[in-house]
């Protein structure tokens, strides 16, 4: 008699809404209009999240935005900036933004093509540490059974800070946070931006990879 086997299916677009009031929105299922939260319109189509301005108030609500196990999706906030959430993460934001900054924060990995504004800086809060910047595109990888949080910046400047420790990235370079080590500065290195970035290609790309790595990986795909 033959074992019985079972293909492992890919991942697939997915996520949950949970809105200012604390109810949950499915949005595998869920197309059109979400409705109003604070003064933007939410509309979910086609695995496409996106919020619109509808007036000039000053009344802010939160939502957040997670995806489970196998899952990804797409999220255009109020200002017009893009975030592509990994599997098993998650994204807190206001629905829009009247102050003089733009701050969000988020767990496991999530890619970002910021809007610039010279007036409002875009903060992303993550662990213990917060990236600055004001219009560019970076991944930020902050999965908590990760050794560390890794920044990798892919177009424009951004700055990342934890504790007293700030350090500035360029295009093409990673900034390495510790987690749960507030005794070792940020540090910087080159990376292969294809590496990093192949999740959101939905590859996979192990350069001299440790097989615990890879199976990290897998597990949350």
């Amino acid at each position: 008699m033959q074992p019985d086997s079972q293909d492992i299916s890919p991942g697939k677009t997915g996520g949950v809404l949970t809105l200012s009031d604390g109810s949950k929105r499915g949005l595998d299922s869920l197309q059109g209009s979400v409705g109003l939260q604070g003064n933007s319109q939410v509309t979910n189509k086609n695995g496409l999240l996106s919020y619109s301005l509808k007036n000039n108030s000053s009344e802010v609500a939160y939502n957040t935005m997670s995806t489970p196990v196998g899952r990804q999706y797409h999220l255009i906030l109020a200002d017009g900036s893009e975030v592509w959430l990994n599997a098993a993460s998650s994204i807190t934001y206001p629905t829009s933004f009247p102050g003089d900054d733009r701050k969000v924060s988020i767990t496991g990995e999530a890619y970002f093509e910021v809007v610039h504004d010279a007036r409002k800086p875009f903060h992303v809060i993550v662990n213990d540490m917060e990236v600055k910047v004001l219009g560019t595109h970076f991944n930020i990888n902050a999965y908590g059974h990760e050794y560390a949080t890794k920044t990798t910046l892919i177009e424009g400047s951004v700055k990342v800070t934890k504790n007293n420790s700030n350090i500035l990235i360029a295009p093409g370079q990673q900034a390495i946070a510790i987690i749960g080590n507030n005794n070792i500065p940020v540090q910087k290195k080159e990376v292969d931006i294809d590496e990093v970035m192949a999740w959101k290609n939905s590859k996979f790309i192990f350069q001299d990879a440790d097989i615990k790595s890879i199976m990290r990986q897998l597990e949350r795909w």
